[in-house]
């Protein structure tokens, strides 16, 4: 269960767990044994799964998992950060790529920053949710049904009311009280390994909550495949910048292999 008292317990951080090829074979082992549901409508005293994401670093991972789901014929809810570091939602190639998550029949969450309102009561929190959600359901069309916390500290566990800003707490305490959970967070399995836990399906219901970051084409360790997400993204937008060169024939100063300086010809570069 969810609690901020919890303590790691897995010594061995299963980092070959985290592939694309395992990430495909965990949906088909949950849907052996569980219902896939959403937010909206999650039937209490049946078996289920509520599979969640925060995207915390790459909404190009986001969107490989929400393509591997469609093939697999499940849907799950991405929770989106709109203070995150790593992204930016008013840049129209990130906003695309959760325009196609959605259109693939996934959920929207908003994944919700405290630190960055500095958050202290309950009332700024609803207040904060509402707006939040307003802004997401703005840029997207679609309001998110819930929310979850993104880094939550032992005070901000606290707050444990069904829903704030009118979004459904992903930490409430009916969730932490009555839905068994499972985390990837760091990059690694800090509790219970998520393919023992499938197999063995003897909760009678799971929350499971994955970081699109972590999952790659091969094993890497956690530290290997935050800096794959943060180098993949400026490589993504130097491929901008470029092409942006491309086609308006402009040229800019750069250096070569040798170090010398070059001229850069905007019509003559490859992406």
């Amino acid at each position: 269960m969810i609690d901020p008292n919890n303590q790691p317990l897995n010594e061995d951080p299963f980092i070959e767990d985290f592939t694309i090829e395992q990430y495909r074979e965990l949906l088909r082992l949950a849907k052996v044994n569980y219902q896939f549901v959403p937010y909206e409508s999650i039937p209490f005293g049946e078996k289920f799964i509520l599979w969640r994401h925060d995207c915390d670093f790459s909404l190009n991972r986001s969107l490989k998992l929400a393509e591997i789901e469609s093939e697999e014929g499940v849907a799950s809810t991405y929770f989106i950060n709109p203070h995150c570091e790593f992204y930016n939602l008013l840049e129209a190639t990130q906003a695309k790529l959760v325009e196609h998550i959605l259109e693939m029949g996934h959920s929207l969450g908003l994944h919700f920053d405290a630190g960055f309102h500095e958050t202290s009561s309950e009332a700024e929190l609803e207040e904060q949710i509402a707006f939040e959600a307003s802004m997401l359901e703005y840029f997207f069309g679609v309001k998110p049904f819930a929310f979850s916390f993104h880094n939550p500290d032992e005070a901000l566990l606290a707050y444990e009311d069904e829903t704030y800003g009118g979004l459904l707490n992903c930490y409430s305490k009916k969730f932490k009280k009555e839905i068994p959970y499972c985390s990837d967070s760091n990059g690694y399995w800090r509790y219970r390994r998520l393919r023992e836990v499938l197999h063995d399906a003897t909760d009678p219901c799971l929350q499971v909550l994955t970081h699109p970051g972590w999952w790659q084409n091969r094993p890497m360790l956690p530290m290997e495949r935050a800096d794959r997400c943060i180098k993949g993204r400026g490589e993504a937008n130097r491929a901008l910048y470029v092409s942006s060169l491309k086609r308006m024939g402009r040229r800019n100063i750069g250096y070569d292999e040798t170090g010398n300086q070059t001229a850069l010809e905007g019509n003559s570069l490859d992406d």
